[in-house]
């Protein structure tokens, strides 16, 4: 899945994805991360899914995007990797493939939850086309709604990238919740030159635990283009499903 840290904070959707990455002036998703699963002994997730359309960091990088993910918590440490590939396979994609190789370090400090990534973003089809990205941010709860704060360099775009997110989660049943997102994104030089606002995400998922370990989430979002990208992309309306199992 996506690396949890490019979606925020939110309880695992804006980048969203996120999916939501990314080239040139690329970074997207949305790709909503699957719902936390009960933590397994091993420590690993496989994740799969699909999005009507890869939106990552409001750009729109094809239709009807398959992806798989593995993440790792290493046991005892605050370490996680993950490896995460996509393949959109209609729409007018600047990118054919994406292969995301990430690492994390995560500490909570009280109520604040603190984070440190750095991800590898990989185009096979590009021949040895690839960009890498430090990020970090942190998260914390107001009330009943989970808000987080994350900023991330690009080292081939020599960009900012900058994202506030905040959600709740309804729970509906003891096994099915209602989660509901949104986030602000700003740029400096990553989607376009100079610095703007980039885009709004709206988000609703549904994680249903099938069993212990096993979830499937089906969601629905909405992007709305600000002033960094809205001269090349539209508003869009998109969803999709993922399934997470941990083991």
């Amino acid at each position: 899945m996506k690396p949890t840290y490019l979606i925020s904070g939110i309880v695992g959707v804006f980048a969203l994805a996120t999916n939501v990455a990314n080239a040139g002036a690329k970074e997207v998703v949305v790709t909503p991360e699957p719902a936390a699963v009960e933590e397994a002994d091993l420590g690993f997730t496989l994740s799969a899914g699909y999005d009507s359309t890869y939106i990552f960091r409001g750009v729109d990088y094809g239709d009807n995007g398959v992806w798989v993910g593995l993440d790792y918590e290493i046991p005892n440490t605050p370490l996680a990797l993950g490896v995460w590939y996509i393949n959109p396979s209609d729409g007018d994609q600047i990118l054919d493939d994406e292969l995301d190789l990430y690492a994390t370090v995560s500490q909570s400090y009280g109520a604040l939850d603190v984070w440190l990534g750095f991800t590898a973003y990989l185009f096979p089809e590009l021949g040895d086309g690839h960009t890498y990205e430090l990020a970090t941010g942190v998260g914390t709860s107001l009330g009943p709604i989970d808000l987080g704060l994350s900023a991330a360099y690009d080292f081939e775009i020599e960009g900012w990238f900058f994202e506030l997110t905040a959600g709740h989660s309804f729970p509906i049943t003891d096994r099915i919740s209602l989660d509901l997102a949104a986030g602000i994104s700003y740029q400096i030089d990553y989607n376009s030159n100079g610095s703007d606002f980039n885009n709004i995400l709206l988000m609703a998922s549904l994680p249903i635990e099938l069993t212990d370990g096993v979830v499937f989430t089906p969601y629905i979002a909405g992007t709305i283009s600000l002033d960094a990208v809205e001269d090349f992309q539209d508003d869009e309306l998109f969803g999709g499903a993922s399934l997470a199992v941990s083991f």
